[in-house]
């Protein structure tokens, strides 16, 4: 999916929560919902500990993104592709890198960085802007902006050909 805001993305979640639920299922204390970024960054190194699941750089061929800061070179990206065109990672999962930067469920003021001490999943609930993860394949976006830790941010009305979303059953929060 493309061209999706976040707030129509956390539609769709909620509408496919109350379907789920009528139609018994739906575990209870769970519902349909964007991922926290701490859900999306652990899903998307799936075990891992280096910059992209891959490893230590993200090469064209491995994902659709524009450029490739590790080699120099262009990966010749012109747009989305079918889910599923590159390898998944570890844990099954595909896309964790380009295609589309994906929605997540935390706010952000644009400017304050994460906490320097340690938290547990921080969902921050306040801001302007709703975080996006993962990088895409617009030329805005080279294999740094797709690294398993970049993240940034805009409006939750807004929408384009690079963002999409991701759905996890989760507990309730």
């Amino acid at each position: 999916v493309e061209r999706v805001s976040a707030d129509q993305a956390i539609a769709y979640c909620d509408t496919l929560s109350a379907q789920e639920a009528i139609a018994g299922r739906l575990p209870t204390g769970y519902v349909y919902r964007l991922p926290t970024e701490a859900e999306w960054e652990y899903c998307c190194r799936a075990g891992t500990t280096t910059e992209f699941h891959y490893g230590a750089s993200l090469l064209c061929g491995q994902a659709n993104f524009s450029s490739s800061l590790h080699t120099g070179s262009s990966c010749g990206a012109s747009g989305t592709v079918a889910v599923g065109s590159y390898l998944p990672n570890a844990w099954g999962l595909h896309d964790m890198h380009g295609n589309v930067t994906e929605w997540c469920l935390e706010r952000w003021n644009g400017v304050s960085p994460y906490s320097a001490g340690a938290a547990v999943d921080p969902l921050v609930r306040t801001g302007p802007y709703r975080v996006f993860r993962g990088g895409s394949w617009s030329s805005f976006y080279n294999s740094s902006d797709c690294r398993s830790a970049s993240r940034n941010g805009f409006f939750p009305s807004s929408s384009g050909n690079i963002i999409g979303f991701r759905v996890v059953c989760a507990p309730i929060l």
